[in-house]
C-alpha cells in the first residue's frame, strides 16, 4: 500500500509508515497520518537529572526529619532525656550519630529501627537503655585515650587505664558504662555508682580492689578538729592504713536476684551457669546496661572512727568540739557536710 509523506510529499510503500526520503515516522490517528515524535538523548538525560535532583533533596529532607530527636519522642517516653540533650554540649549532634554511627549503613539501621515499631512483636525485655557504642564516642573523642590523668571530683582518673583490657579479669568497660547519668545540661554525666561497683564488689573487708591511693590522694592540708590539727601525711608515713581510721567504707543495698527477675522474669536463663566474662559480655558490652540494674546499689561515704584514736593516743583526753575545718572551710565528715557541733571525748581505755 502506497502512502504519501505529509512532511516531504514523497510516496512510500513501507508498512511501518517511516518515510524513505526524510526518515520521519508516522502513525495513523483518526484516519490521518500523525508524526511520531522522538526525543533526543539530551532530553532524556535532562529528565533523569531533574528526577535525581528531586529524589536527592527528598532523601535529604527525609534524613533530616528521621534524625530529629523530636521524632524519637513520638514512640519513646524520653522527654527528660530529650531536654537533657537539648541543653547539653551534644545538642548539635543528631541521635543516629551516637546511637548508630555516621555511615549510610548505620543510618539505614536507624531507619529500620524507626519502621520496626510498626510491627507487632512481644516485648521480652523492659527498660533497656539506648545502645551507644564506644566506637561512636571515640570517633569524636578519640584523643581522650591519649590524655594522661584527669582530675574528677578531686580524684585522679585515666581513660586509657579503664578502656584498655579487662578489668578484674572479665569486665571490658564501655564509654557509657561510666558516662550514663542523664542530667539537665550534661546528658551523659559520669555515674559514680559504676565506679563503686567495680572497685568494691566482693572485695576483702570492703576495701577497694585498687587501694584507696589509686583514686584518692592524701590531703596536703591539715584538718582542724576542734583544738587539734590532724595531718593525713604524718599518719600515712607511719604506715597507718586508711581503713584503720575510716569505717563503713562501702555499703550495698538491694537484692541481685530480684533485679534479675525484673528483666528475665522466670526465664530459664536464670538457671544457666555462666561465667563472669559471659554475663558481663552480654549485659555490659551488648546491651550497655547500668551496673545497678543488676548489682546492689553501692554507697561510698566513709565515716571517721573516732574511737580508734584512743588506741594510739593513750592517756590523752581530747575533746572534738565544732565542725571539722580545713583552711577555714568546713569539710565533709561521715559523708555529709558537718554543720552541727559534735562532742566526742577520747581518753585512755
Amino acid at each position: 500500500m502506497k502512502w504519501t509523506c505529509p512532511f516531504c510529499g514523497s510516496e512510500n510503500e513501507t508498512k511501518d509508515y517511516r518515510c524513505e526520503v526524510c526518515g520521519k515516522k508516522f502513525r495513523v490517528s483518526g484516519g490521518k497520518l500523525v508524526e511520531v515524535k522522538t526525543r533526543p538523548p539530551e532530553y532524556l538525560i535532562s529528565i533523569f537529572l531533574i528526577l535525581a535532583f528531586l529524589l536527592f533533596n527528598a532523601a535529604l529532607i527525609g534524613i533530616e526529619y528521621a534524625s530529629d530527636p523530636r521524632l524519637c519522642t513520638t514512640c519513646h517516653q524520653m522527654e527528660y532525656y530529650f531536654h537533657s540533650w537539648e541543653e547539653s554540649t551534644h545538642k548539635g549532634v543528631k541521635c543516629y550519630v551516637c546511637h548508630y554511627g555516621t555511615n549510610p549503613v548505620d543510618f539505614i539501621r536507624g531507619a529500620y529501627h524507626s519502621l520496626s515499631v510498626l510491627s507487632e512483636k512481644p516485648q521480652v525485655y523492659r527498660n533497656l537503655p539506648a545502645n551507644v557504642s564506644s566506637d561512636n564516642c571515640l570517633a569524636c573523642h578519640g584523643n581522650i585515650t591519649n590524655v594522661g590523668y584527669l582530675n574528677y571530683k578531686n580524684l585522679s582518673f585515666s581513660h586509657s587505664n579503664h578502656l584498655n583490657g579487662y578489668k578484674r579479669g572479665f569486665l571490658h568497660l564501655e564509654c557509657v558504662s561510666c558516662h550514663r547519668e542523664i542530667v539537665i545540661g550534661s546528658h551523659i554525666a559520669v555515674k559514680d555508682t559504676t565506679c563503686f561497683v567495680c572497685h568494691f564488689y566482693k572485695t576483702p573487708e570492703g576495701l577497694p580492689i585498687t587501694g584507696c591511693p589509686s583514686c584518692h590522694k592524701s590531703p596536703s592540708d591539715n584538718i582542724e578538729l576542734g583544738n587539734i590539727s590532724f595531718s593525713h601525711s604524718l599518719h600515712l608515713e607511719k604506715d597507718i592504713k586508711c581503713e584503720f581510721c575510716h569505717k563503713e567504707i562501702i555499703k550495698f543495698s538491694g537484692n541481685m536476684s530480684l533485679n534479675c527477675k525484673q528483666c528475665h522474669g522466670d526465664d530459664d536463663v536464670l538457671t544457666k551457669q555462666l561465667s563472669d566474662l559471659e554475663i558481663h559480655s552480654v549485659h555490659v558490652n551488648s546491651y550497655k546496661l547500668d551496673c545497678v540494674t543488676c548489682h546492689e546499689t553501692p554507697e561510698h561515704k566513709p565515716k571517721v572512727d573516732f574511737e580508734k584514736c584512743s588506741l594510739c593516743h593513750r592517756g590523752m583526753n581530747i575533746r572534738f568540739q565544732g565542725p571539722a575545718v580545713v583552711n577555714g572551710n568546713a569539710v565533709k565528715l561521715n559523708g555529709t557536710l558537718n554543720e552541727t557541733p559534735y562532742d566526742v571525748p577520747i581518753s585512755s581505755p
